[in-house]
């Protein structure tokens, strides 16, 4: 049985955040995943707040604002744009960095990149710890079942990605690309974006903090300058987006928070 308003499940949407649900917070009505020939510029926030004013009306008090967010903007850049982040959290170790061509010249730094946690927009941000800019986005789907649900509103992002399939397999125009949603499912786009031999990381997360995990395994999976983090019933749990090392040095790990 299912209970909607309107004359059809199929077009009935969620109704819109009542005004009095802010309490001073800033929610998402969509974040675009800004990318040119299939790398990854930044993010634009389209978001929805409480504005100033005595209005009697409530819906009269909502604002709209335009933000973007791109690779390299400085700490100060980000809270200007999207204001304070709800938590701040400091990685404790990097996982990757043993893959690194020059680990064993590597010495242990003291300080440690840093996310700052946005869980009503889905979206936490990676700062580097020596340079304090941007280097890493990961967008949140909040579904049942994953490791990380209640934590986050969902993020309701769009990612443009240009694939090279022919138009009879995938209904797009030549010019057209597939948009990836926090609604799409694996299974559905998958053969659109790996190859073949391709094969998923598989994510434990046996090394967090909370070492207890009821909800099992995600398998990641690398498409261009993304990871996507999948789960057993194929919904998208998250999206990480970095700069490839060619542009400048990330690790390309799979963030633990």
């Amino acid at each position: 049985m299912c209970i909607y308003s309107g004359n059809s499940l199929s077009d009935t949407k969620s109704p819109p955040l009542p005004i009095t649900c802010f309490h001073g917070d800033c929610f998402v009505d969509c974040v675009e995943v800004l990318r040119d020939y299939n790398s990854t510029k930044g993010l634009k926030f389209i978001l929805v707040t409480e504005g100033n004013g005595s209005s009697k009306l409530l819906d009269t008090r909502k604002k709209t604002v335009d933000r973007i967010v791109r690779f390299s903007d400085s700490c100060q850049d980000v809270i200007s744009a999207l204001g304070c982040p709800s938590k701040v959290f400091y990685k404790s170790e990097d996982k990757m960095m043993i893959h690194s061509p020059d680990a064993h010249r590597r010495v242990k730094s003291r300080c440690s990149d840093y996310f700052y946690n946005y869980f009503t927009m889905g979206v936490d941000i990676l700062f580097d710890a020596n340079t304090h800019v941007v280097k890493k986005f990961i967008l949140h789907t909040n579904y049942p079942g994953h490791y990380n649900f209640n934590m986050y509103y969902r993020c309701e992002f769009k990612i443009p990605i240009h694939i090279d399939k022919p138009e009879l397999e995938t209904g797009l125009s030549e010019e057209e690309p597939l948009i990836i949603t926090a609604y799409s499912k694996w299974d559905k786009v998958q053969k659109y974006l790996l190859k073949p031999e391709q094969r998923p990381v598989i994510l434990t997360r046996s090394s967090s903090t909370n070492t207890s995990n009821p909800f099992g395994s995600t398998l990641c999976y690398g498409v261009h300058d993304m990871i996507f983090e999948t789960m057993q019933n194929h919904h998208i749990a998250s999206i990480t987006l970095y700069q490839p090392s060619n542009v400048s040095s990330p690790t390309n790990d799979i963030p633990m928070c």
